[in-house]
């Protein structure tokens, strides 16, 4: 059974809230730990990815292992099939489970062609993200990928999945989030969102294929990167579909002689408009790691309109 205080807070009504911060390049840790030092006690997990942009990092598999070792932090293991073929994965989650990682976020990952090792290395991709949630699942029954049993313990993963909230319009990607349920994941963590009407539209869309399909209902957890800059946000605008950071508010970072404050500011109003409706918040401090503490003091603290409360 999984008691972690992670899984018991993505199972209870209250606002669950993590932050995604990449290991290093290389193997000195200690500025991945003061990043997260600060914030150890202020957040439910630490995300840690897997060579998130296929750009080469420390194993997130270690790196959550020493961050829980060193700050006593939970973390969400991230695990792509990008590298790995079924045997590793299989050999990997096992692993992780018996040194105590014990949430996992099941990805595909992204493309070796966009990252650094693009020249040397090969792209494995044995298993998708969906393939990968059925292999957790698989584990979690205590059976390996064919179907025999572990004499010697299997793993009980709190599993999680991503979410792209700006195209749940696709038939496609409604397929997606259906088999992602029929699976039984706990929560979802999705792209950066800046508008509360597209938190509302997917929690109905969630709501009511989980009806309709008697399927237990996941948490969704907003994911929210702090635009540091206006050219940053303007790049966001333009690479990444669906993403809609208002133009006004790009002009105000463009001539504010402190655009980290201004960023801090917008964070905390989208996290007060958007809480009735979300079941919690994936921050993802891209560049701005050293603010992390300053910006969930700026939405959670006192003062801030928002409360780690039961959801109203």
């Amino acid at each position: 059974m999984n008691d972690s205080r992670f899984a018991k807070k993505v199972a209870s009504a209250n606002h669950t809230i993590t932050v995604e911060i990449s290991p290093p390049k290389g193997t000195d840790i200690s500025r991945f730990l003061d990043w997260i030092r600060p914030i150890a006690d202020k957040v439910d997990a630490i995300n840690v990815p897997d060579c998130q942009r296929s750009i080469l990092k420390m194993s997130s598999m270690a790196a959550s292992k020493i961050l829980q070792d060193e700050l006593g932090v939970e973390t969400v293991w991230q695990l792509t099939g990008r590298d790995r073929n079924i045997i590793a994965l299989q050999s990997d989650l096992l692993g992780g489970w018996a040194m105590g990682l014990h949430t996992v976020l099941a990805l595909t990952g992204d493309p070796v062609m966009v990252g650094d090792q693009a020249e040397v290395a090969k792209q494995v991709s044995h298993l998708d993200a969906l393939r990968l949630l059925e292999l957790v699942r698989t584990l979690n029954h205590g059976k390996d990928a064919t179907g025999k049993e572990f004499v010697r313990g299997g793993t009980q993963f709190c599993y999680g999945a991503a979410l792209n909230p700006h195209k749940m319009s696709r038939e496609a990607q409604l397929h997606r989030l259906k088999y992602k349920l029929s699976l039984g994941i706990q929560f979802f963590q999705t792209q950066p969102v800046y508008d509360v009407q597209t938190v509302m539209d997917t929690q109905a869309i969630i709501h009511q294929l989980c009806e309709e399909n008697r399927y237990p209902v996941p948490k969704l957890m907003v994911g929210i990167i702090p635009p540091k800059s206006g050219d940053f946000a303007r790049f966001m605008n333009q690479k990444i579909p669906g993403i809609e950071i208002p133009e006004s508010f790009i002009a105000v970072l463009d001539k504010s002689p402190d655009p980290t404050k201004e960023a801090l500011r917008f964070c905390a109003e989208l996290v007060h408009d958007m809480a009735p409706y979300a079941g919690g918040f994936h921050f993802m401090p891209v560049g701005m790691e050293k603010h992390a503490e300053a910006m969930l003091d700026a939405c959670f603290g006192q003062g801030s309109g928002v409360k780690r409360l039961k959801l109203v």
